[in-house]
């Protein structure tokens, strides 16, 4: 199988300027029964800070595993992991929660709400962990509750919400901190068209407000968005398309 290093023809942008997260020989393995899955396969990348990043492949081809681990929800088996010029790989459960929370939010493909509370307290729970105070908290909630549309659904829990709507709370509660980096993992997967539509306008925004956007996606509208197109299958990148080279 082809190295997964490729890039286009273009100059590699990976010698242009120092990225903002940077994989280097990831290996990630699960042992499921007797069988040994390798879902992330010696894989290497760069990803630079503002760069709105799509990943792209048939399902089961480990994308969501790539997601975790450069997220640092999941632990890698083999390789080194650099956020912000910090070896997350060498960090503790505890250390990586805390980065977490203020440098990543994360957009489940489940929606990963919590079922016992409202959909205000899982947008704030987030800047709760964060020292806001209650006041900031329920200020920013609303606010971010009412760009997506929910503000009268806010005293709702999740079992009482659409499954768009459930993902427009996943969405706020990510965005809950102000993190520099959003990652998401088919955020319109399953959703109506107009859901879809609406979530995908607001991808364009955070583009537009500098934020860095890593997302596994099927959507081509998402797609076309994107500065940079990942094709990953069998675990490993075989494909990078520059669209807009955001290093120029």
């Amino acid at each position: 199988m082809e190295n997964n290093n490729f890039v286009n023809s273009k100059e590699s942008i990976e010698t242009k300027k120092k990225p903002l997260i940077v994989l280097k020989d990831v290996l990630k393995e699960y042992d499921i029964g007797d069988w040994i899955i390798r879902a992330v396969d010696h894989v290497n990348l760069s990803i630079f800070e503002t760069e709105f990043v799509a990943i792209v492949g048939p399902s089961g081809a480990g994308k969501t595993s790539l997601l975790n681990l450069i997220a640092g929800l999941d632990s890698v088996n083999e390789g080194e992991i650099y956020n912000s010029g910090i070896r997350i790989t060498d960090m503790s459960e505890e250390s990586l929660a805390t980065f977490r929370i203020f440098n990543i939010g994360f957009v489940f493909q489940n929606y990963n709400l919590i079922s016992t509370l409202t959909a205000e307290e899982n947008v704030i729970f987030p800047m709760m962990l964060a020292g806001m105070t209650l006041d900031e908290r329920r200020d920013r909630g609303l606010r971010l509750l009412g760009e997506m549309g929910l503000e009268e659904r806010r005293e709702h829990l999740p079992f009482q919400l659409s499954a768009g709507e459930q993902q427009r709370v996943a969405i706020a509660r990510a965005l809950g901190n102000d993190p520099p980096i959003i990652i998401a993992d088919e955020p319109t997967a399953n959703l109506d068209m107009e859901t879809a539509e609406f979530i995908a306008k607001l991808f364009k925004k955070l583009k537009e407000n500098k934020k860095t956007l890593i997302i596994a996606t099927h959507d081509k509208v998402l797609i076309k968005q994107a500065d940079r197109i990942i094709t990953y299958k069998d675990s490993q990148i075989i494909k990078q398309d520059i669209i807009h080279d955001i290093l120029q």
